[in-house]
């Protein structure tokens, strides 16, 4: 073959090492793949959605395949976005009503500390106005205690009934903080309609009977707003009114404090809750959602303090302590 002719089967490499067999990729093309979020890492596994070389940090096993890590982010958010969404526009969580468990649990466990111990167990969590401000506490821990076998098992049953559609519904912080509040709310109303001229004002007061109406309260928003029947909530809190103001020896107060709060706050949980609409990020919507529901719980909050402040500089100086 004559000098400076090319064969048609190769050519000779500038190095003179032998020839470069034609449509193969030059030494820069063949070049390793790199992770995109750890260039400094080579990968031959790639991502099964996007196709991207994913280095041993950036891979994450799923059903089809090996994914990256921006892609199962991708993945789970979009999935939180299209998962189903309570009554009150929270997360559905399990359907185990354990918030009504735990709060039937600690009312028997708190019964069975005054069974058992007596005073020595019930003075510290007992509510009383006349010592309101020095224990603040029992705002919350006399709603756990009982007067009796008839007592806790009343509040418990209404608990158990009522607990488990609301707690389903508006999902468990929300009624947990809905049953929290009544119970400080009842207890506030207590202190507000209390004279220090009365025996009431050292008077002390227990059961969970605020919270319970409170839940009442929250039932019948709940009902009415998801288009249910009403009435027969409507006729359980008339007939608990009726008994509260015919039975001795039984707090209308704490009663009518806890109806009132339970069923503002379901209220305004309702009328604040963001509305989807169509193609909106639900995941986004739902954290809305639940920063403003915590927000009308700590305004009912904040507004229980308020009054209890405000009844505090009404009383003679030396009634609250």
């Amino acid at each position: 073959m004559p000098h400076g002719q090319q064969s048609a089967y190769g050519q000779q490499s500038a190095s003179g090492q032998g020839p470069l067999q034609p449509g193969l990729p030059s030494a820069d093309a063949q070049a390793a793949p790199t992770c995109p979020r750890h260039p400094d890492q080579v990968s031959y596994v790639r991502c099964k959605r996007c196709g991207r070389p994913a280095c041993g940090q950036c891979q994450r096993q799923a059903p089809v395949g090996m994914l990256c890590v921006d892609c199962e982010r991708e993945l789970a958010a979009a999935q939180a976005g299209s998962q189903p969404r309570n009554a009150a526009g929270g997360r559905m969580g399990t359907q185990t009503p354990i918030v009504t468990y735990v709060l039937i649990a600690l009312c028997a466990l708190a019964f069975g500390g005054q069974m058992l111990i007596g005073t020595a167990f019930e003075q510290p969590m007992l509510f009383a106005p006349i010592r309101a401000l020095a224990m603040p506490w029992t705002f919350i821990t006399s709603g756990f205690l009982h007067g009796g076998v008839m007592h806790l098992l009343l509040n418990m049953y209404a608990l158990w009934a009522v607990g488990q559609f609301l707690e389903r519904t508006l999902g468990h912080w929300r009624y947990a903080g809905i049953f929290l509040l009544s119970v400080i709310a009842g207890h506030v109303a207590v202190l507000l309609l209390a004279s220090p001229a009365d025996p009431s004002w050292i008077t002390g007061t227990l059961g969970a009977s605020g919270g319970v109406f409170g839940l009442f309260g929250a039932m019948f928003v709940t009902s009415r707003r998801l288009g249910g029947e009403a009435r027969q909530i409507i006729v359980l809190i008339v007939l608990n009114i009726v008994i509260t103001f015919t039975v001795p020896g039984i707090s209308w107060q704490g009663h009518l404090g806890g109806l009132v709060m339970g069923t503002a706050a379901a209220f305004a949980m309702f009328a604040l809750r963001p509305k989807a609409t169509p193609g909106a990020d639900r995941a986004a919507l739902a954290r809305r959602s639940a920063l403003i529901h915590a927000a009308v719980l700590g305004a009912g909050l904040l507004l229980c303090i308020a009054l209890v402040a405000v009844k505090a500089l009404t009383v003679p100086t030396g009634s609250l302590y």
